[in-house]
């Protein structure tokens, strides 16, 4: 097992500090935070991701030894995470919804946006590349379910579908719906051919003049340098 219930309890522990200080995500949140990172369609660097773990720019350890324990088990969730991804294990709870996992499902919910907003940018080149309408429409419709989920007091307020609102009744429905569509979150970066819109090094070096790390990639690739070609 590549994360233990040693290192779960200490992450937790962590992370409920953190959060009655309003510092940092919470363990659900984290989760879908990283389920979006492992969903990404290309790899991504934990330098990048980390920062958004943080809710402010504060301090939040005494110590560089706690600082650098956190770290590591965020980094060894991080890679659960993506094991169970790609064990076919998407969410974190049972295959029937529970009112039980309500909270819980709002935070991991809340966690997933966080992440796929932060990657918007790779995933639109990913499904601009594959250009499968039937697939751009899947995603819309589990990030809509998501985004139901993330809040499900304003939840009731929306429309599961076409003259229905989500009631009690209709949650399992939606909970299904969303087991269902999370494969397919899942599988984008297997259908992504990412070497599409790369060009050969010549030319790469015969265009590329002094970049800022966070202007866009001379390559063409429309991500940032320090993303792209600066690696």
């Amino acid at each position: 097992m590549s994360f233990s219930e040693e290192q779960q309890d200490a992450l937790k522990f962590h992370l409920a500090r953190l959060h009655e200080r309003n510092a940092a995500l919470d363990y659900y949140q984290l989760y879908g935070l990283l389920f979006a990172v492992a969903c990404a369609p290309e790899p991504i660097k934990v330098s990048e991701w980390f920062e958004l773990v943080w809710l402010n720019d504060e301090p939040q350890f005494d110590q560089e030894e706690e600082a650098r324990d956190f770290f590591h088990l965020v980094k060894a969730f991080a890679k659960h995470v993506a094991e169970q991804k790609n064990a076919g294990q998407f969410l974190p709870f049972g295959t029937e919804f529970s009112p039980g996992y309500q909270q819980a499902l709002s935070q991991w919910s809340q966690g997933l946006l966080t992440g796929h907003y932060y990657l918007e940018e790779v995933w639109g080149l990913a499904l601009d590349d594959i250009d499968d309408d039937v697939l751009c429409d899947r995603i819309d419709a589990f990030l809509n379910l998501v985004s139901t989920f993330a809040d499900f007091v304003s939840s009731r307020q929306m429309v599961l579908e076409e003259n229905m609102a989500l009631t009690d009744e209709h949650i399992p429905e939606a909970y299904s719906m969303l087991l269902e569509m999370s494969e397919t979150y899942a599988s984008v970066a297997e259908l992504w051919p990412d070497d599409g819109w790369r060009i050969n090094a010549e030319q790469l070096f015969l265009a590329l003049e002094p970049v800022g790390r966070n202007e866009s990639c001379p390559c063409g690739s429309g991500l940032p340098f320090s993303r792209c070609c600066l690696h």
